[in-house]
């Protein structure tokens, strides 16, 4: 899995500039529940 701060080059680098801090703030967001979501999907997984 990518770390934050991969995923956030990566947007950066397709959008060509740095992202605004409410940018950087959702994408933090979107981030995290992404994580929770796959913590969950492998644990459902394991049964």
């Amino acid at each position: 899995m990518e770390s934050f701060l991969q995923v956030q080059e990566s947007v950066e680098e397709q959008l060509g500039r740095e992202l605004q801090d409410n940018e950087l703030a959702f994408l933090q967001w979107v981030y995290e529940r992404y994580t929770e979501e796959e913590k969950r999907r492998v644990n459902v997984s394991q049964y």
